[in-house]
C-alpha cells in the first residue's frame, strides 16, 4: 500500500489570502498488493465489514491485509456487487449474469444467467447488481432495467418509453436508495423514482419528467445523496448535477467539467472536517466545496487521465473508497478532533519545518521556523506575517522575555520587535559564547537571564548590564560538558533550574551549594530510571511537576526530583525510542510526539494509546510542539500546523471489531461456516486461521489474543500477527477464542470463537493394535506350519523344496513384519510418559503421532507379501526418524537411493532391511560416544539391487550381549538369502566389521546383492 498527499489545482478559486487550500492524503492499493486487476469497477462493503471489489477481470473481498481472490470460479469482469439483509453478496458478473455468493462459505450460485444464444436480447445482461432494502436485487442491461425477487426467483423488467440522446437504443443505468429507502435508478435517459406500491418507475428528470421543467435531454450515470438529503449525480458531458427530491428542482454545473464525463459524486469531508464533494469523472478526481462553489482538480490524477469508475462510503470506519482504472484509493476522512492549517508558499519558501510554537500576549502565536525567521499566525483568520532574522537561522526555540520574543537558534539569539516585523542580534550572546548554537533560555523570577548554549554550557547574564553572574564554580560547569551538551532549561514552581543535557541525563541548580545536581543520584531515586540519559524536551505541569522526553522514553518526576513514573521502550509499548516533546493533559495522561505519531500514555494502566497519519496527523514525526490551557495540542510540521482537540480525542475510543478472514485445512484453503461446529479428520489435524479487525488500519496499529480451549485456558499474545496455525492436534474437541485490540488498549468484548472436534484414527487404541497383531501372527504362523507340512507330505523334489524355504523365509519375515517388537513398544511407550510427566505434552504427541503412524504402516505392510522398494524405504524413513526422535536426535541419518524406475518398483519382502538397521542403531551407535552416523544407500545393476547399511558404532566386538539373544529378523534375512543364493549365485548377505587406522573397531557395514525378477 502506498500513500500520497495530494497536491490540488485550482478550477476555480475564491479565497482571501488567508484561505485554506485542503490536503488530502490517499493510500493506494494496486495488483502489487494482490488485486486481481487495476481496472476496478465497483466497490461495497457486506454486513460482517469486508470490502468485496469488482474488478475487470474478477471479483475479490479485501480485509484490510490480504485479497481473497475468487479466480478460480472464473467470474470475469464484474460491474456491480451489494449485499442483502442476511449478508449475503449479489454480483454482475460477464461469464454468468447476476450471482449469489454464500457470505459464510462463499458459495456461488447463478440466480439470472447471461444468455446470448437466443433471440431475446432482455436476457443478454444482468449489470450493475444492487439489493435495495427490501432485499429486490436490481439490474439493468442496455434496454431496460429488471427486477429479480429472492422469494419468487423472478425477473421483472422494466421497460423505457425514450431513447438516449442520439437515438440510439442504449440506456445502461444505475441504482441508489437513499436514507429514506427511496429507490432512484439513474439511466442515460434520465432520473427515474421507484414506486414500490405501484411497481411502476417515474421520471423525475428527463424527457419524460412529470415536471415540465424538468423535461430536458440528459445522459446521467451514478447518483449519490449528501446529509441534506440531495443527489448528487454525474451527468457525463452534462457535468455535476444536482436534484433535490423535497423540491424537484434540479442545477447543472459544467464549469470545470467541459472537456470530461462526470461518472459519481461522493460527499466527504477534508482534513479539517468540512463538507466537501469528491467528483469522479474519466480523466480524475475533482474536490467540490458546494458552499464555497469552490473547484479543485487532483493533478495526479488528472496528469494521468485516471479514470474514476466507482467510490464507497466507508462509515463505520470513516473512509472512503475510491475504485479507478489503477487500482482503488482510499481516503481516510473521520479526524475529528484535528485542524490543519497550511502555510501560504506566498508566505514564506518551501518547504519549511514549524520547529518552535510561542503564545503571544496579542493572541496570536510566533511560529519559530527551519529558514528564514519567524511567523506571527493569527489562528482565527489564518493570517501570517513573516519576521526576518538578521542572518538565515534554524529556530530551536522561541521564549517570551521581558516583554519581547527571544529566538534561540544555530546562528545566535535574537530578539524581536513585532512592531518592526524584524528581529536582531542580541549583544551579550555573542560576547560571551564562543559557539553560535543556542538551545533554550528564560528569566527567572529573580530577574536573572539563563542562557543554554549546546557546547558552551549555561551562563546566567544581568539583563540590565549584560554581564555574566557566577553561581558557580568552572568544576560545575565542566560538570554539564564533560561527554554530553546543553538540550534545554526550565524554571520550576520552587525557583530551581533544571537542566536537560544529552547524554548524561537531567541536572537541577541547588543554589545554597553551588553545585549541579543529576536526579539519579538521589537516594529517593535508587533503583529508578529515567526514559532515557539523552533528554530532549522538557516541560512543567499546573501542579509543578517535571516531565521530560529523550532517547529510549518519557518520565514523570516531582517538583524535588523524585522520579514518579517512567515508560521506557524496553519494557513498554512505545512504537519508537525518539521521544522529542512532551505534555500533560487534564486527566494525567502523558503526551509526547515521536518519529512515529503522537504517543498518549497512561500511567494508572501503563497502556499507550497512539494517533498518527491515519487519524489525521500531517505527519508522524512533528517538530514544534504547544500544549495550551484550553487543552489544544499544537504540532508544527513541513508547511503544516496541526491543532489537536485533546478533549475530542480522548472520546473516540472505539470497542475494536473482529471476523475470521480465511480458514486452511492441511495447507488448502477452505470455506466453511464456522458458526457451526466444524469435525476434521484424523489426517486433518492441521488447521491454519487468519483473522482482521477490519478497520483497514496499518497491521501495527491491531493487536490480537488468542485461547485455544482443549489444549491450554491461558490467552496468548499474538502481537499484530493476525495469522494463527495448529498443527499435530491431538483428538479432542477444541474452542479457539480471538480477540483484536486498538492502539487504545481496548479489547473486543466479545471474541471471535471456532470450534471444531478432530476425530481419533479407529486403529489408534492399543488393544486394537495388539489384537491384530497377535492375529495376523497366529494365522501367519499356522499358515506356514501347514504349508510346511503340506510340502513334506508330498515329498517334493530338492528344486520344490529350495523353493518352499525361500517362501518360509518370506512367511517368517512376514510374520515377523506383523508384530512389534516388545522392547521397542516398551521403550515408545516409556517415552511418551517421560514427555508428559515432564510437561512436555507437545512433544509427547508429536512423538505418539509418529508411532501410531509407523504401526499402522506396518500393519497395512502386513497384508502384502511383496512391498515396492521405495515403499519399503518410505517405512524404514518412518522408523528411523521416530528412533532419532526418542534417542533426542543423538544420531544423523542419511539415504543415499538412487533415483532409478526399475530400482523404486523392484517388489521386495517388506522386512528384508529392517532388522539391520534397527541393529545398528541399538548395539551399534546408542553405546557410543561422539558423533553418531547411519547411512543407507542402494542402486542397481542391470538385474541385481545393491544395498549397503553403515554405522559408525562400536562395532560388533564391543556390543553388548544379552546371554541367549538371538535376533530372529537378522535370522530370518539370512535364511531367505540362502534360498536366494540357491536360485542365483549372486545373491548375498555380508556383514563386515570396520576398523580404523589403529586398528580399533570404527562400526559395521552390512552388503546385500539382491536379485530382481526379470521382467
Amino acid at each position: 500500500m502506498r500513500c500520497f498527499l495530494f497536491g490540488l489545482l485550482v478550477v476555480l478559486l475564491r479565497w482571501s489570502a488567508s484561505a485554506q487550500m485542503p490536503a488530502l492524503k490517499l493510500e493506494h492499493l494496486t495488483t502489487r498488493e494482490g488485486l486481481p486487476s487495476n481496472d476496478v469497477w465497483c466497490l461495497n462493503k457486506d454486513r460482517h465489514g469486508f470490502l468485496w471489489i469488482g474488478t475487470g477481470r474478477n471479483i475479490c473481498r479485501y480485509d484490510g491485509y490480504n485479497f481473497l481472490r475468487l479466480d478460480s470460479l472464473k467470474l470475469g469482469y464484474c460491474s456491480g456487487v451489494s449485499t442483502d439483509s442476511k449478508g449475503d453478496i449479489y454480483t454482475s458478473n460477464d461469464t454468468r449474469g447476476l450471482c449469489k455468493i454464500d457470505a459464510k462459505t462463499l458459495a456461488v450460485t447463478t440466480v439470472a444467467r447471461n444468455n446470448y444464444d437466443d433471440t431475446d436480447p432482455s436476457n443478454d445482461l444482468h449489470e450493475q447488481g444492487m439489493v435495495d432494502s427490501h432485499d429486490q436485487v436490481w439490474v439493468c442491461d442496455y434496454t431496460s432495467v429488471k427486477r429479480y425477487d429472492p422469494t419468487t426467483q423472478k425477473l421483472h423488467r422494466y421497460k423505457f418509453s425514450q431513447t438516449a440522446s442520439g437515438g440510439d437504443v442504449y440506456q445502461y443505468a444505475s441504482f441508489y436508495e437513499d436514507a429514506h429507502h427511496q429507490l432512484w435508478v439513474v439511466s442515460e435517459i434520465g432520473l427515474y423514482r421507484y414506486d414500490r406500491q405501484r411497481d411502476k418507475l417515474i421520471c423525475m428528470l428527463g424527457k419524460d419528467a412529470v415536471l415540465a421543467r424538468n423535461r430536458i435531454s440528459i445522459r446521467l450515470c451514478k447518483a449519490s445523496a449528501d446529509a441534506a438529503g440531495n443527489l448528487w449525480i454525474g451527468g457525463y458531458e452534462y457535468g455535476l448535477v444536482w436534484f433535490s427530491p423535497e423540491t424537484q428542482s434540479f442545477s447543472i454545473r459544467k464549469e470545470g467539467f467541459d472537456h470530461t464525463n462526470v461518472v459519481c459524486v461522493r460527499e466527504s469531508q477534508d482534513e479539517n472536517g468540512q463538507k466537501i464533494l469528491f467528483v469522479g469523472t474519466d480523466d480524475g478526481i475533482s474536490i467540490f466545496y458546494p458552499d464555497r462553489n469552490e473547484l479543485y482538480h487532483l493533478p495526479e490524477f488528472y496528469n494521468n487521465g485516471t479514470q474514476v469508475k466507482d467510490m464507497c462510503d466507508d462509515t463505520a470506519n470513516g473512509i472512503l473508497w475510491i475504485g479507478t482504472t489503477e487500482g482503488v484509493y482510499k481516503y481516510r476522512y473521520r479526524n475529528a478532533g484535528i485542524h490543519t492549517v497550511n502555510i501560504p508558499p506566498t508566505i514564506v519558501r518551501l518547504p519549511v519545518k514549524v520547529s518552535s510554537i510561542l503564545p503571544i500576549p496579542t493572541g496570536d502565536y510566533l511560529l519559530g521556523l527551519s529558514h528564514s525567521g519567524a511567523l506571527v499566525w493569527t489562528s482565527g483568520t489564518n493570517h501570517f506575517q513573516r519576521l526576518s532574522y538578521p542572518v538565515n537561522a534554524l529556530t530551536q526555540q522561541l521564549r517570551w522575555i521581558q516583554g519581547r520574543p527571544f529566538a534561540f537558534t544555530d546562528k545566535g539569539v535574537f530578539v524581536g520587535d513585532l512592531q518592526k516585523g524584524r528581529f536582531s542580534s542580541w549583544e551579550p550572546a555573542t560576547r560571551l559564547f564562543k559557539n553560535t548554537d543556542f538551545r533554550d533560555g528564560l528569566l527567572d523570577r529573580k530577574g536573572r537571564l539563563w542562557i543554554a548554549n549546546l557546547n558552551d554550557g549555561v551562563k546566567v547574564i544581568a539583563p540590565t548590564t549584560g554581564q555574566e553572574i557566577k553561581l558557580w564554580p568552572e568544576k560545575e560547569n565542566k560538570k554539564l560538558l564533560t561527554l554530553t551538551y546543553i538540550k534545554g532549561i526550565l524554571e520550576g514552581v520552587d525557583g530551581r533550574i533544571w537542566v536537560a543535557t544529552c547524554s548524561r541525563g537531567l541536572f537541577f541548580f541547588d543554589e545554597k551549594r553551588a553545585e549541579f545536581i543529576n536526579i539519579e543520584s538521589l537516594p529517593i531515586n535508587k533503583g529508578k530510571i529515567i526514559g532515557g540519559e539523552c533528554i530532549i524536551g522538557m516541560n512543567l505541569t499546573p501542579d509543578g511537576s517535571i516531565l521530560i522526553s529523550g532517547w529510549g522514553g518519557v518520565s514523570k518526576l516531582s517538583s524535588t526530583g523524585q522520579i514518579l513514573t517512567t515508560f521506557e521502550f524496553k519494557t513498554d509499548p512505545l512504537i519508537d525510542t525518539y521521544c522529542s516533546n512532551i505534555a500533560e493533559s487534564p486527566n494525567k495522561n502523558l503526551w509526547f510526539s515521536t518519529n512515529e505519531g503522537i504517543n498518549i500514555a497512561n500511567p494508572k494502566n501503563h497502556t499507550i494509546r497512539y494517533i498518527t497519519t491515519i487519524e489525521g496527523l500531517h505527519s508522524n514525526s512533528p517538530v514544534g510542539f504547544y500544549y495550551s490551557p484550553a487543552n489544544e495540542l499544537f504540532l508544527g510540521h513541513t508547511n503544516t500546523i496541526n491543532i489537536l482537540n485533546v478533549n475530542q480525542l480522548n472520546n473516540q475510543i472505539t470497542k475494536p471489531h473482529i471476523a475470521l478472514s480465511s480458514l486452511e485445512i492441511k495447507g488448502k484453503p477452505v470455506q466453511l461456516d464456522v458458526s457451526k461446529e466444524l469435525t476434521l479428520q484424523p489426517d486433518e489435524n492441521a488447521i491454519t486461521l487468519s483473522f482482521s479487525a477490519l478497520n483497514y488500519e496499518p497491521a501495527s496499529k491491531n493487536q490480537y489474543k488468542y485461547q485455544l480451549l482443549g489444549l491450554d485456558t491461558s490467552w496468548v499474545d499474538l502481537g499484530d500477527r493476525h495469522m494463527l496455525s495448529f498443527t499435530n492436534l491431538a483428538p479432542e474437541t477444541y474452542q479457539l477464542n480471538i480477540k483484536s485490540g486498538n492502539g487504545s488498549g481496548v479489547w473486543t468484548d466479545k471474541p471471535l470463537v471456532v470450534r471444531f472436534t478432530v476425530k481419533p484414527h479407529f486403529t489408534a487404541t492399543w488393544w486394537f493394535r495388539s489384537l491384530i497383531g497377535l492375529l495376523i501372527g497366529g494365522l501367519v504362523v499356522g499358515m506356514m506350519r501347514w504349508r510346511v507340512n503340506a510340502l513334506a507330505e508330498r515329498n517334493q523334489t530338492i528344486a520344490e523344496r529350495n523353493r518352499m524355504d525361500l517362501q518360509i523365509a518370506e512367511l517368517k519375515l512376514r510374520a515377523l513384519q506383523s508384530q512389534m517388537n516388545p522392547h521397542f513398544l516398551f521403550n515408545s511407550l516409556n517415552s511418551v510418559q517421560n514427555y508428559l510427566l515432564t510437561d512436555r505434552g507437545i512433544e509427547g504427541a508429536k512423538y505418539l503421532s509418529k508411532f501410531s503412524r509407523l504401526v499402522r504402516r506396518i500393519m497395512e505392510n502386513s497384508n502384502h507379501q511383496y512391498l515396492r522398494f521405495e515403499q519399503i524405504i518410505e517405512t524404514l524413513r518412518m522408523y528411523i526418524e521416530m528412533e532419532s526422535f526418542r534417542f533426542n536426535h543423538e544420531f544423523h541419518y542419511e539415504f543415499d537411493i538412487e533415483e532409478n524406475e526399475t530400482l523404486l518398483d523392484a517388489l521386495l519382502p517388506p522386512m528384508l532391511l529392517q532388522p539391520y538397521v534397527e541393529n545398528a542403531i541399538w548395539h551399534g551407535l546408542m553405546p557410543k560416544e561422539g558423533e553418531k552416523n547411519l547411512k543407507i544407500s542402494a542402486r542397481i545393476d542391470r538385474h541385481h539391487i545393491y544395498c549397503t547399511i553403515e554405522d559408525n558404532g562400536v562395532g560388533r566386538k564391543l556390543t553388548p550381549q544379552r546371554e541367549g539373544h538371538i535376533s530372529r529378523g537378522q535370522e530370518m534375512t539370512k535364511g531367505l538369502f540362502e534360498s536366494l543364493s540357491r536360485k542365483d549365485s549372486d545373491a548375498r548377505l555380508e556383514i563386515i566389521d570396520l576398523f580404523d587406522e589403529n586398528n580399533n573397531p570404527s562400526g559395521t557395514r552390512v552388503e546385500m546383492i539382491i536379485p530382481v525378477e526379470k521382467g
